[in-house]
């Protein structure tokens, strides 16, 4: 139908005009990196930092104090959505226009919901 090839020609077009292949590549990896610093802050509660491209997550300790729900629930008190993927991965998915600042603000959010943590 004409209004769907319309809508799928001007998303092509977008997309290459912002070069968002390139942009999720570097947002992935700042993300990717920024999520192992956190892994690293709090070994006692992370297990490791994983993902592909700007879909990563952050997969808690069988030991430890923390649920993903709960993670999931003091960041969204800090304005930052995030998604448990089960009881023990929390799971980031941002779109693909996000910017790198837009990243680390998710970080920055992050780590202030953590801190608030027992």
């Amino acid at each position: 139908n004409p209004l769907a090839c319309a809508t799928a020609l001007r998303v092509c077009e977008t997309v290459a005009a912002h070069d968002l292949p390139a942009q999720a590549q570097r947002c992935g990896e700042r993300l990717q990196a920024g999520l192992w610093d956190i892994q690293q802050r709090y070994p006692d509660w992370f297990a490791e930092a994983r993902g592909w491209g700007l879909l990563q997550g952050l997969v808690l300790r069988q030991d430890s104090s923390l649920s993903a729900p709960q993670i999931v629930k003091a960041a969204i008190e800090q304005g930052l959505l995030l998604v448990p993927a089960g009881p023990q991965v929390v799971r980031f998915v941002p779109p693909l226009i996000v910017t790198e600042a837009e990243i680390d603000q998710a970080l920055d959010r992050l780590s202030q919901a953590l801190a608030t943590q027992p």
